[in-house]
């Protein structure tokens, strides 16, 4: 058994890879930048990504550091994944985001959920809710940067239910190496925190998050393109705080604790081991 990790230097393939490793799977990482790139635009890399491979952990690729265009490679993993059904690979754990089977088939990770569900493969799919980690690696950080430390956001007082990208991770293995054949499981942490609570427990830590200000949306989308961020990609972000302002991020699931039989990590938790 052979597991290809894609995205393997982000915020959860980096995780998935260290924990195939710890059970000594066999594994290979890609990534642009990996020994045996993957690049989603050039199809001549693929083959040899594909190489003896049977598993795979599959993430649609965007862009997080808000200076490229997160759309138009849909086709591209649509296309991938037929080619890897053709070379022999049996399962596939797509990841995508809380929410996204209530997406329109257009939009572009939803379009791969269904392509991957009509295919031949086994599959599953995780849709875990946002990270610990982007307060620390990601979109929040850089706001919180950007802002002495305060989260200025058009989500209100409206809540979510954060959870951390290594149990992401463990689930992910667990689907990867168990049988989760036609599964959906909607990953989330055990607690529905407001971005006040999440200022409160992050202070004094080494997390630079000390406040919390609601602002309208036009707000937030001035300050995000004065940040230089490619419009596609706060477009995005606007969209996936209307998501938590409307309520829909704050529900606690019960997915994450009853595949890896233990309760997910806590946000103080979390801060605890940044201290």
């Amino acid at each position: 058994m052979r597991v290809l990790v894609t995205a393997a230097s982000g915020k959860v393939g980096r995780e998935v890879l260290a924990q195939l490793h710890a059970r000594d799977v066999d594994v290979r990482a890609a990534s642009r930048r990996s020994a045996v790139p993957l690049d989603w635009s050039d199809p001549a890399t693929w083959p040899e990504v594909l190489d003896g491979v049977d598993r795979v952990f599959l993430i649609v690729p965007g862009g997080d550091d808000g200076h490229r265009s997160v759309t138009g490679l849909g086709t591209a993993v649509v296309e991938f994944l037929d080619l890897a059904q053709h070379r022999g690979v049996k399962r596939v754990v797509l990841m995508t985001a809380l929410g996204m089977e209530y997406a329109p088939a257009e939009v572009e990770q939803r379009a791969v959920e269904l392509h991957l569900q009509r295919s031949d493969l086994a599959w599953t799919i995780l849709r875990p809710n946002w990270f610990f980690q982007n307060l620390t690696d990601g979109p929040l950080r850089a706001l919180v940067d950007a802002h002495d430390g305060v989260l200025r956001l058009p989500t209100s007082d409206a809540a979510v239910s954060f959870i951390d990208t290594r149990d992401i991770a463990a689930v992910a293995v667990e689907s990867l190496l168990g049988d989760h054949h036609g599964r959906e499981y909607a990953l989330t942490g055990p607690q529905s925190l407001t971005f006040a609570d999440v200022a409160a427990t992050c202070r004094d830590s080494t997390i630079p998050v000390v406040g919390y200000q609601p602002v309208s949306e036009e707000d937030f989308r001035r300050a995000a393109l004065d940040l230089g961020w490619h419009p596609d990609y706060v477009n995005t972000l606007t969209s996936l705080f209307a998501t938590i302002a409307a309520g829909h991020a704050a529900p606690v699931l019960p997915d994450t604790a009853e595949v890896l039989g233990r309760a997910p990590r806590a946000l103080d938790e979390y801060v605890r081991a940044a201290r």
